[in-house]
């Protein structure tokens, strides 16, 4: 059983942080079993904790006599729940439980929250928690429902539980419905979405400004422009006024549509209702400049933000490093790269990776080298997308040689290829002249758990058909037909 199992895994994990060389020594330093100690930590270090660390401080806490209260256990349940560890959470609550701890308001939701949301969602589990709590004197409040109807998929059983609770005498609010609404959004369920919207304006419950965002999101990202028009409309007629949210979502969903024009009236239309922008919003439109390369226009969108007091992040930058760098501007991408840097925002690997692509499109390839290894020096990880950039450059200024070597050493240290790399390694053989190298590459990529795609055949058979080895080519175009290949060539 996966709870079981795990258990075992966390108990494994207590004993070597609580008995580490006799000791109580958790995370990065000791940790005195003494109460005053524990309760030290839970007042200065939950936000930076560690799971490890976390699941050694429940362990600490557990041994401490007098045991601490409930509520302190809650928090650090609340901070292993933050990083996403339902499951973890689900048995730390079980060893709660076998300890005598009793449970509160805040743990009978934390645990409801975790079954709803662990990787095999628990919703039974929840239900069944739910008549416990009842039992043990607590009524559900607005976050036990919100976290149960999370847990509903179908529209049908969703209605159906908020039917039950009003039969309990719990009569569903704004918050309760926005929830659902913005759950079946998410999930791409547009339609349940709006059976909602509908039978909670049926009952008598105002949608509120949040509704509103919730099915404008929802609707904009399935395409639905003119319902999510007719909403914003409908939301203005009812005086409810759009915030920042709302305009993000809709001068967004303009930009992915191609309309930069409509998206700069919305953007004017906002600053006409006082409504001020935030970074979402100053992004998206130089997103959108940045698609239809108005680079220039980009470029003073983000002096003006600065100029009105909106901080630049790393998409900001990133979003116009990678303008620059796809209409072969690579110069300026760097200089908005020594920018980001003076004021302090740190680069993440899609900005190394832009800017190495940028260089190697125009041809400097000693500047990408440059920006790789400036890219290790800062402690940004290397991933293989950065490699798979420097092998299609390598290989197509004819240094295959140079990209051998390199993918050797990256096999070497046991990174994961996809098959993009052994596409431009095996296009790279071909064009080289190394047919026997890429037919036992290709050969080689079962062994190694991969499966070519449309692109690996197409450059497998028409390397081959070049070299004059049409036998061949016939034997790899009926294995492409055999593995579903077919429809997808095209010559």
């Amino acid at each position: 059983m996966v709870i079981r199992s795990l258990s075992t895994a966390i108990a494994s994990t207590a004993k070597r942080f609580v008995h580490q060389s006799g000791s109580c020594c958790w995370g990065r330093r000791a940790l005195s079993c003494a109460t005053a100690d524990y309760r030290d930590t839970l007042r200065n270090e939950l936000h930076d904790l560690k799971l490890d660390d976390a699941i050694g401080l429940f362990n600490v806490m557990v041994r401490s006599r007098p045991l601490p209260s409930t509520f302190d256990f809650s928090r650090v349940l609340t901070a292993i729940a933050r990083m996403k560890k339902f499951d973890i959470v689900i048995t730390l609550c079980q060893e709660m439980e076998r300890l005598g701890i009793p449970h509160n308001i805040y743990t009978c939701n934390i645990l409801i929250n975790s079954f709803t949301r662990c990787s095999q969602s628990h919703l039974s589990l929840a239900l069944s928690f739910l008549a416990k709590m009842v039992k043990l004197g607590y009524a559900p409040d607005i976050v036990t429902l919100s976290s149960l109807l999370n847990g509903f998929k179908g529209v049908s059983d969703a209605m159906s539980f908020l039917n039950r609770i009003e039969g309990m005498g719990y009569k569903p609010n704004v918050v309760i419905y926005n929830t659902l609404i913005d759950s079946h959004c998410k999930g791409g369920r547009v339609s349940d979405a709006l059976q909602v919207f509908d039978v909670m304006k049926g009952k008598g419950v105002a949608p509120s400004v949040v509704t509103y965002n919730a099915m404008i999101r929802g609707l904009c990202k399935s395409g639905s422009w003119s319902e999510a028009d007719g909403l914003l409309s409908d939301m203005v007629e009812k005086r409810i006024q759009p915030n920042v949210v709302t305009f993000s979502v809709l001068i967004d969903a303009c930009v992915k549509e191609g309309n930069v024009l409509e998206a700069k009236e919305l953007y004017k239309e906002m600053i006409s209702r006082s409504v001020v922008p935030d970074i979402r919003v100053y992004n998206s439109l130089i997103n959108g400049l940045c698609i239809h390369g108005r680079l220039d226009e980009a470029r003073k969108m983000l002096d003006f933000m600065v100029s009105k007091g909106c901080v630049p992040n790393v998409v900001t930058y990133n979003t116009l490093i990678k303008g620059f760098c796809k209409s072969k501007r690579a110069h300026d991408g760097m200089k908005l790269f020594c920018e980001m840097n003076h004021k302090g925002v740190r680069g993440d690997a899609f900005t190394y990776n832009t800017l190495i692509h940028g260089y190697c499109q125009v041809g400097k390839f000693s500047v990408a080298q440059k920006v790789m290894k400036r890219m290790s020096e800062s402690c940004v990880p290397r991933d293989v997308i950065t490699f798979n950039i420097l092998l299609d450059c390598l290989c197509g200024i004819g240094k295959i040689e140079k990209a051998l070597t390199i993918f050797r050493d990256m096999e070497k240290n046991e990174m994961e290829f996809d098959i993009f790399t052994y596409n431009i390694i095996i296009h790279g053989m071909y064009k080289s002249g190394k047919v026997e190298d890429a037919m036992e590459l290709f050969c080689s990529l079962s062994l190694k758990g991969v499966k070519p795609d449309v692109v690996t055949y197409r450059t497998m058979i028409s390397g081959l058909c070049r070299k004059g080895l049409r036998h061949e080519a016939d034997v790899l175009f009926r294995q492409m037909t055999e593995d579903e290949f077919l429809l997808l060539y095209n010559l």
